[in-house]
């Protein structure tokens, strides 16, 4: 069964949620496993996607317009920087004036203002960082495709083996300036999406038994979290990771499982306000009320996701 875009819809719901999830645990050991095992390959599934979905809508990067009302820049820019930084300077002052609460207290300076913004890991909320990551990305991608040959179809393999080694090659770290290590380090995933979109590899992969694949792969991603660290390590766990949620999302497809399929449409909005509501729940509450892990958790997880699945359905009532 040849993979299609209700498997994109699951990997992007399986990938919210463990965003999500990894982001619900406060005051918790971040060596702990599963956190370990969420963060080795949450972040690459979505470059991934990302670029699996470009390849879907713009097969020939010549013909992408870049500039001008309604081109693709224009509309990059609106679906990711105008949220960054609306939403971002809209959380700023309430953030300063609170900062007793917070992980990462800030103050209320200019200082602080543009640091959050040109340092996107330094965001006020946290996983913010992916957006201007996300638009440079699309930015250079396409630049690089127009501008010469190596990101045409008969080269985008090549391209995707030069940018794994650009990626292996940097020292990824969260302090350059709009994450432009960042933008170099995921690049490849963004590019092995595209690459992997109807082509002959993702042809071979759908012939594979998905159950197979997801225990083998599953296997391995466990395997990982008991290795020391190697070379390469980060790569070999994040493209296992992708494989494993290519796997589930082709099983989910095959026994036509639906309890998923409320939240598909509305992970951009909970990627968006997820970290709002996690606040609440989680760095506030938790000044007052004493309570357990097992009890904060899931409160943060079930908050994190369906108080923005609610702002959406509330928002399709009024149109």
């Amino acid at each position: 069964m040849k993979p299609s875009l209700s498997h994109i819809s699951f990997m992007q719901t399986f990938g919210i949620l463990l965003v999500v999830l990894g982001h619900s645990f406060f005051r918790v050991n971040a060596d702990l496993w599963v956190i370990r095992w969420i963060y080795g390959f949450h972040m690459p599934l979505f470059f991934f996607i990302s670029g699996y979905l470009m390849r879907y809508t713009h097969s020939d990067l010549r013909a992408v317009t870049l500039m001008g009302q309604g081109a693709f820049l224009a509309r990059k820019a609106r679906r990711l920087l105008v949220p960054y930084v609306v939403i971002s300077s809209m959380v700023f002052v309430p953030k300063a004036l609170m900062s007793s609460y917070a992980v990462r207290p800030i103050h209320l300076s200019l200082h602080d203002y543009l640091d959050m913004l040109l340092y996107p890991y330094h965001n006020v909320l946290g996983a913010y960082w992916f957006m201007p990551t996300l638009f440079l990305i699309f930015a250079l991608f396409v630049l690089m495709a127009k501008a010469s040959t190596p990101l045409r179809h008969v080269n985008v393999w090549a391209a995707t083996a030069l940018f794994f080694v650009v990626s292996i090659s940097i020292d990824f770290h969260h302090e350059s300036v709009l994450n432009i290590l960042g933008v170099a380090y995921y690049m490849f995933y963004f590019v092995l999406g595209y690459a992997f979109r109807n082509s002959r590899v993702e042809h071979v992969a759908s012939r594979l038994s998905p159950t197979l694949l997801l225990t083998v792969t599953l296997g391995v991603s466990i395997l990982m979290l008991l290795t020391p660290h190697f070379a390469l390590k980060s790569h070999l766990t994040a493209l296992n990771g992708i494989g494993m949620t290519l796997a589930m999302a082709r099983i989910y497809d095959s026994r036509r499982c639906t309890f998923l399929n409320h939240l598909y449409g509305h992970t951009y909005t909970i990627y968006l306000y997820s970290g709002l509501f996690q606040i609440l729940s989680l760095q506030l509450l938790l000044h007052f009320v004493e309570l357990p892990s097992y009890v904060y958790i899931p409160l943060a997880f079930v908050t994190g996701i369906y108080g923005p699945w609610l702002i959406d359905r509330l928002r399709a009532k009024r149109r």
